[in-house]
């Protein structure tokens, strides 16, 4: 049976990721992060400025469209190559009795995943950064503050909270306050945890050699790692910094592909993948799985209930026949 899709829903669905959206439009236009003093004395935060290696629309634009692409290119190859003969056990979807194809609410379901997860994580940084106003390692150079910049000896071991900056460029001495965490290294392990979770769950066949699934998620990870590292070499962040970002990147994007997205719970395995003596089905009620020489007949079933729990196993012998087919059985759930 198909399952019909509803506009309000998408509709709802675009309504959610806008108000996710909104408090970073007012992080960004109207908010201005907390004074924070200093020591004069402190080298940390006397690094000279350097522009950035990744830049932040650079970053943007390469981590929102290699992760869209990949999920682009999976879907279709799964959609012409692996389920091309096997369309019959997916569900199907229609929209006022015309036939949407699962193509569409795949890549509909699993980038916008995606872009909910960035927002969430962009707001958690903003959160960070707007509330604690660390300064950058560059603050002094870009900031010159009136008091202790250039007559530090005067007021050695002094916390100073009483000054103005006097650089040129606001534009700057507004960053400069926003070092903790590093947004840059948030982002980059977010896309690159959700992507890889994404693909382990999607590509559940070797593609050509085992090598090339784990090669392209240690690329995005490798990428991400030179993203975070360039923020320290730039004197952009605290290395302290940049390790939190990657620590909260990660959690986001582990949460949202496992918890959120459910990206394992759509796997979508056609029924009867066989590898060895072993076949696995799944259901949107069952997951069930097979260890035997099916061949001969005789199979030890497990059935494990999602409705009842995960506990809820059932085993015992049973006899199949030669000729029935375990991919006729159980349809997968692309929902």
């Amino acid at each position: 049976m198909a399952v019909r899709l509803s506009v309000g829903r998408i509709v709802c669905d675009f309504l959610v990721l806008f108000a996710i959206a909104i408090p970073l439009l007012i992080f960004h236009e109207w908010v201005k992060p907390y004074k924070r003093g200093f020591y004069c004395d402190d080298e940390s935060i006397r690094y000279p400025y350097r522009p950035s290696t990744v830049t932040r629309q650079a970053l943007i634009v390469i981590g929102i469209l290699i992760p869209t692409l990949l999920i682009l290119f999976t879907e279709l190859f799964r959609t012409l190559t692996w389920e091309r003969k096997e369309a019959h056990l997916f569900r199907t979807y229609e929209y006022r009795d015309k036939n949407v194809h699962r193509f569409i609410v795949r890549l509909y379901t699993f980038i916008g995943y995606f872009f909910v997860g960035v927002c969430f994580n962009q707001l958690m940084v903003d959160i960070a950064k707007y509330t604690i106003g660390r300064q950058r390692p560059h603050f002094m150079d870009v900031c010159r503050p009136n008091v202790g910049y250039s007559n530090c000896d005067t007021h050695m071991r002094e916390y100073i909270t009483e000054f103005q900056c006097t650089g040129t460029d606001q534009y700057l001495i507004h960053e400069s306050q926003l070092s903790f965490y590093s947004g840059h290294s948030a982002f980059s392990f977010y896309a690159a945890w959700y992507t890889s979770f994404y693909l382990q769950a999607r590509l559940y066949r070797p593609l050509i050699s085992r090598l090339v699934l784990p090669v392209i998620q240690f690329s995005l990870f490798a990428g991400a790692a030179y993203v975070a590292y360039t923020r320290i070499s730039d004197y952009k962040h605290h290395w302290s910094d940049v390790l939190v970002g990657m620590f909260m990147g990660s959690a986001i994007g582990i949460i949202n592909a496992i918890f959120i997205a459910n990206v394992f719970a759509r796997r979508e395995i056609p029924a009867g993948i066989k590898t060895g003596r072993h076949y696995q089905m799944d259901s949107p009620t069952h997951h069930v799985a097979f260890n035997g020489d099916a061949e001969r007949g005789g199979v030890t079933v497990h059935i494990q209930d999602n409705v009842a729990g995960p506990h809820t196993v059932i085993q015992k012998e049973v006899q199949v026949p030669q000729q029935v087919r375990y991919s006729t059985l159980v349809r997968g759930d692309a929902n």
